[in-house]
């Protein structure tokens, strides 16, 4: 075989792997579309988040998120990812309730917040605490309320879980649905 010839074959052989290989290669479309699709991120990112709402010049709430996203589409709507921690207020300055939970999330059109994952409501003016892993806010009805197990724990220490939990916003008039005592500690 010539150099030429030699030339001549190497090109052939080195078109027909080439053909060989594109022709065994197939595309999965669920790969494919898996690469195309755009992940949901957020319009805005705000971390360490520190925030005091007033009127008429009197703190009422104080608001920290580690981060707090902003979604746009499909509609507006507020992430807290890593947690929030939320205190409220009298007019003297003193704590009524706080709450905190490790996820929540704000519907600006529907006015309603939610508060996933650990969720503690804190009382500071009866020394209750509620306990449960869902609470929605209902903005425009100025309702608080849980559909989940919640576990009131009360000053004296006795301790209720219910199957659900309603309440106003302020936390002064309240409901636990069907609550059966767990625990109580006497006074020594």
């Amino acid at each position: 075989m010539t150099q030429q010839q030699l030339s001549k074959f190497m090109v052939i052989a080195a078109f027909a792997a080439i053909t060989v290989f594109f022709a065994n290669c197939k595309n999965d479309i669920s790969v494919v579309k898996s690469l195309t699709i755009k992940e949901k991120s957020a319009d805005e990112t705000s971390t360490h988040i520190h925030l005091y709402s007033t009127a008429e010049g009197i703190i009422k709430h104080e608001l920290l998120f580690e981060q707090l996203d902003h979604f746009t589409i499909p509609e507006p709507y507020y992430e807290t990812p890593k947690g929030l921690e939320i205190t409220s207020f009298d007019e003297s300055g003193d704590k009524t309730v706080s709450l905190t939970a490790d996820y929540g999330i704000s519907y600006e059109n529907k006015k309603i917040m939610e508060a996933k994952r650990n969720v503690v409501i804190t009382n500071f003016k009866t020394g209750e605490i509620i306990e449960t892993e869902h609470l929605i806010w209902d903005q425009e009805k100025h309702l608080l309320y849980s559909n989940t197990q919640i576990k009131q724990t009360k000053p004296d220490g006795s301790v209720y879980i219910g199957e659900k939990f309603e309440s106003d916003e302020k936390m002064e008039k309240y409901t636990v649905f069907n609550p059966r005592i767990i625990f109580y500690a006497e006074d020594e």
